[in-house]
């Protein structure tokens, strides 16, 4: 047994290791966005340059919903279920300019966000 305490310990330091580098331990301004059936508010947010915010977004429509980044825009896509709130992370990029996230009911309509990083 004396022998396998130095590959538990390095097996253990390498599972925290990657949980530390994997974590988002810095505070992120929260903005909230509001999901219908056929809108997505606000339509536009502004960030600065690297920013990193968290998306809480709240659905008030009757059908699921969703939000994804869309043409080069890092934002996981999230389902948002009929009465629910669900939160995302996402940073800016360092170049100003314009990102466009997608707010849609799956098969349905959508509606473009706009984060203009500036």
């Amino acid at each position: 047994m004396r022998f396998l305490a130095p590959f538990f310990l390095a097996a253990l330091a390498g599972s925290l290791l990657a949980a530390a580098c994997g974590s988002d331990s810095g505070d992120r301004r929260v903005i909230q966005i509001t999901q219908t059936d056929d809108s997505c508010s606000p339509a536009t947010i502004d960030v600065t340059p690297g920013e990193k915010v968290k998306f809480e977004v709240k659905n008030d429509g009757k059908r699921d919903q969703e939000v994804e980044g869309i043409d080069g825009t890092k934002l996981e896509e999230l389902l948002i279920p009929s009465g629910k709130t669900r939160t995302v992370n996402y940073t800016a990029p360092k170049e100003t300019g314009e990102q466009k996230v997608k707010c849609y009911a799956p098969g349905g309509s959508s509606t473009i966000l706009i984060v203009s990083v500036k």
